[in-house]
């Protein structure tokens, strides 16, 4: 029986090794998961926020590279109406994520570079924020 492989460290030639990267979930346990699968892919988490309006004011005192911005989650606004507000401000790479397979042209009109269904894990999300650096479609 042969074992699960272990997870390779990143290569200096990997264009996320070393990016600044804020995350807005409201989920704990997400948060946790995308903390450890940024770390292990050499990039740094520079924040964590809970809802639209912490993400906005974070994202414009820490100016991340990358924001993975949950859709769906408590306040006085989404991260749909999150990320038009931080791209008024300045241009980031912004990937938007949720559970739900039918936002991706809400994604894209509120200015997002890519957008990635729930359950994430790295397989999935890593190939999707390096697609939307080099500006694909995500």
């Amino acid at each position: 029986m042969r074992m699960m492989a272990e997870i390779e460290p990143p290569t200096e030639q990997d264009p996320l090794v070393g990016r600044r990267v804020l995350t807005v979930e409201d989920e704990g346990i997400t948060q946790m998961q995308l903390g450890r699968i940024l770390r292990l892919a050499g990039m740094v988490q520079i924040g964590m926020a809970t809802n639209g309006p912490q993400g906005v004011a974070l994202a414009l005192q820490e100016r991340p590279e990358i924001i993975l911005m949950d859709i769906n989650m408590p306040g006085d606004y989404n991260g749909l109406e999150a990320t038009r507000r931080i791209l008024e401000e300045y241009q980031t790479c912004i990937v938007m994520m949720t559970a739900y397979t039918d936002c991706t042209d809400q994604a894209k009109q509120a200015g997002a570079q890519g957008y990635i269904v729930k359950p994430i894990d790295r397989m999935t999300l890593l190939p999707c924020i390096r697609q939307a650096l080099t500006g694909g479609d995500g």
